[in-house]
């Protein structure tokens, strides 16, 4: 047994999940998307969409979900938690006049568990 196993990170489990979540994250992305996904970090090509706007400004917003985690934990339903994430996200945006391009994800977990990951 590795030590990642021993440590508690299957990345044999990461990668069959990441290979799960791309055609998901995918119905979403923008064509100014020029990263994969499962990636370190994420590319945006804005110098197509800097041509719709006379002074373009980059507005970036994070958030969190706060105690809305614990309820999803306590009652094991975790499949409205992403979506009230981005939306957190993007209301913030919004409230500067600026238009979402893209969502950076972070999932942290002390046992990877599919189900919650896919929910």
């Amino acid at each position: 047994m590795n030590t990642y196993i021993r440590s508690g990170i299957d990345l044999e489990l990461y990668n069959k999940l990441i290979k799960e979540v791309k055609p998901i994250a995918q119905e979403t992305t923008r064509e100014e998307v020029i990263s994969e996904i499962g990636s370190f970090s994420a590319l945006f090509d804005f110098a197509a969409l800097s041509k719709k706007y006379d002074h373009p400004v980059l507005v970036s917003s994070t958030d969190g979900v706060g105690t809305k985690l614990l309820i999803a934990q306590e009652v094991n339903r975790h499949d409205t938690i992403g979506i009230d994430l981005v939306a957190m996200c993007v209301n913030d945006l919004l409230a500067q006049g600026a238009t979402p391009l893209f969502f950076l994800d972070y999932f942290a977990t002390g046992v990877l568990s599919k189900d919650v990951l896919l929910s």
